[in-house]
């Protein structure tokens, strides 16, 4: 049960993540192939049931990256079923007060911490007989910080036993700001508050991640020093890609 995530982190080494919403095994594979360093398995808003979770958490193994699946909320069936399959984090969004972070922590981890039923057999095939015992060190209990509420609620989140890291939601969090006026993620009122959320963080140990749109607001985050950014979508990323590669060549006559 090598923990590769903590690993890196405690190098002070920004952990890049790739993030996939296409159910699809092969883009987890391109993103190992790629040089990611853990993988985003999203089931919130991403394609595919508990078919394409198992095969995709089996391609991140393959390719040595460690998983996370984002559930579509903080619900217990979900969550079981992912770390069940073998998936290191559950990233669950739209925690806002503590009482939501402590259902989300009684959902991922084993007594004492929380009260996850034993039954994690193909973890166990993968990761051995000591992975119960081991589970609740090297499992990431993640909870999404996106809105104003989950800000102004942060430091009772932070202090909830058993929270292993936060992952910031930059698009939802400057659309809470803005009162649904702003999806700018680079507007002063986004970047005022990150260094107070990761200088919290820091203050609990508690492990700062977030989601980069694209590799310039990836440079500043590294720049800031969080520790996991998420970046890039792989479906996002096939539309641009296909969109320049047609402008590329559009002349004249294909317009």
């Amino acid at each position: 049960m090598e923990d590769l995530i903590r690993q890196k982190i405690s190098f002070q080494q920004p952990l890049i993540m790739s993030w996939h919403g296409l159910g699809s095994p092969l883009s987890i594979e391109i993103a190992g192939k790629a040089g990611y360093h853990a993988a985003l398995l999203d089931h919130q808003h991403g394609l595919g049931g508990i078919d394409e979770l198992m095969s995709c958490i089996v391609a991140a193994d393959n390719a040595q990256l460690p998983s996370f699946v984002r559930t579509g909320w903080n619900d217990p069936y979900l969550i079981t079923q992912a770390l069940d399959a073998g998936a290191q984090g559950i990233v669950c969004p739209m925690i806002n007060t503590a009482d939501e972070a402590r259902a989300l922590v009684e959902a991922t981890k084993y007594p004492p911490l929380g009260s996850r039923s034993f039954g994690a057999y193909r973890a166990q095939l993968i990761h051995g007989p000591e992975y119960i015992e081991r589970a609740n060190d090297w499992t990431i209990t993640c909870a999404q910080i996106e809105t104003k509420m989950a800000v102004d609620n942060l430091t009772q989140i932070l202090a909830v036993r058993g929270l292993d890291m936060i992952l910031v939601g930059p698009n939802d969090l400057a659309l809470s700001l803005s009162e649904g006026t702003s999806r700018d993620i680079r507007d002063i009122a986004v970047l005022e508050i990150l260094p107070q959320i990761l200088q919290a963080c820091r203050e609990t140990d508690v492990i700062a991640g977030i989601y980069a749109n694209d590799a310039d607001y990836g440079k500043i985050l590294i720049e800031m020093g969080w520790d996991v950014i998420g970046l890039g979508y792989d479906i996002q990323l096939i539309e641009n890609g296909m969109k320049q590669n047609l402008e590329a060549i559009q002349t004249p006559r294909f317009k």
